[in-house]
């Protein structure tokens, strides 16, 4: 009985956070009415979760790599970024696995800060009232607005700088759509791609 009562309430505790979680991700757009600043739906904690953990981990599984190696790759892309393509070449992984994974973790992170952005923006009014001259100055100035978000291609090439402050970059400038997601993704694979030909380069002269 004790066991059954405690499954229940795990059962339920996890249902509650399904449910939040629903809610919190199809939450309807609103408008602070003093500062003019748009709160979009969120991303839910747990899509980010499994685009940087869990979706790498069945990768790396389907591929035979053991759980450890898989996480030691991951923490490696966190910490390296896309030099951690090299690193993943070290580990055994194969560029058809190597580069769906590093995107994917790539993916999480980006969602994760515009949430984080997000949330920063809608807890401060002084953050919220900036962003919200910065989105006026870029309504005025509609080839920006359009065209601007193709800088983000070059930002994400940055050593030390690209998969954590290109998100930042593209958020502040009200470039938060799909088009900008994949542009940012479109620069991580080209410098992980590019990584791996300076390594595979290397290795063959070694």
């Amino acid at each position: 009985m004790r066991c059954q009562r405690g499954a229940g309430r795990i059962v339920r505790r996890r249902a509650g956070i399904i449910i939040s979680e629903f809610k919190e991700f199809h939450r309807m757009e609103r408008r602070t009415p003093d500062t003019g600043h748009v709160s979009r739906p969120g991303t839910p904690a747990a899509t980010i979760l499994l685009l940087i953990v869990v979706l790498p981990i069945l990768i790396g599984l389907l591929g035979g790599f053991p759980l450890v190696t898989v996480l030691g790759f991951i923490i490696s892309i966190l910490i390296l970024q896309g030099l951690a393509a090299a690193a993943g070449i070290g580990l055994g992984f194969p560029p058809f696995l190597l580069i769906p994974l590093m995107i994917s973790v790539a993916a999480g992170i980006i969602l994760g800060i515009y949430r984080i952005c997000d949330l920063f923006s809608e807890r401060s009014r002084r953050v919220a009232r900036q962003i919200g001259r910065i989105k006026d100055l870029m309504d005025r100035h509609q080839a920006l607005r359009t065209y601007g978000e193709f800088m983000l291609v070059l930002i994400m090439w940055i050593p030390g700088f690209g998969l954590y402050g290109t998100p930042v970059v593209a958020w502040i400038l009200h470039w938060r759509g799909l088009r900008s997601i994949l542009l940012m993704l479109a620069g991580w694979l080209i410098a992980c791609l590019f990584v791996l030909t300076m390594t595979a380069g290397i290795r063959a002269l070694l």
